[in-house]
């Protein structure tokens, strides 16, 4: 089966920093993102919580509702912490993400970020971004067909991420 990285975002720091969203916060997000992957058994899911969760102590946090929600879903694991983050371009075939870095870095490897939310890369024509929660529950439904990016797709991504960067 296909691996899939959910890749929370901070649920206490610059939650009104974006013009759009699919979703009406953070938590929202993370929550209704994981009630829909219960459904989604062709595919593992790999959910890792923002450092900050831990570092802020964060008590509803990304792992909180993990527990609530799947659990008892082998299909649905949280992220190991003995791997490292550098690591996963090696084994996903996309990451899921509401925005952050994360919605530039992996593209730079070739790997396919769908996000629910502006972030700072948004509408530079190597994420995907869904319109309607329709539309991107739909797009996990159908992840495993998404393709690697392109060659363009990739060296927009990592020119963002140099100039971004630097």
């Amino acid at each position: 089966k296909p691996i899939v990285a959910i890749l929370a975002t901070d649920l206490t720091d610059g939650v009104f920093d974006s013009t759009w969203s699919l979703f009406i916060d953070r938590f929202t997000w993370i929550r209704d993102t994981l009630l829909e992957v219960k459904k989604i058994k062709n595919i593992n899911w790999l959910v890792k919580p923002h450092p900050n969760d831990e570092k802020n102590k964060v008590v509803t946090d990304t792992m909180s509702e993990y527990k609530k929600i799947c659990s008892n879903d082998k299909h649905i694991l949280p992220f190991p912490k003995d791997v490292s983050v550098a690591s996963i371009p090696k084994f996903v075939h996309a990451v899921v993400t509401l925005n952050g870095s994360a919605s530039y870095e992996y593209p730079s490897f070739g790997i396919p970020v769908f996000q629910a939310s502006e972030s700072i890369c948004s509408g530079m024509g190597f994420t995907i971004d869904p319109k309607t929660k329709e539309e991107y529950f739909d797009l996990l439904h159908k992840v495993e067909k998404i393709n690697k990016l392109n060659k363009d797709q990739i060296d927009r991504a990592k020119i963002y991420a140099y100039i971004y960067s630097e």
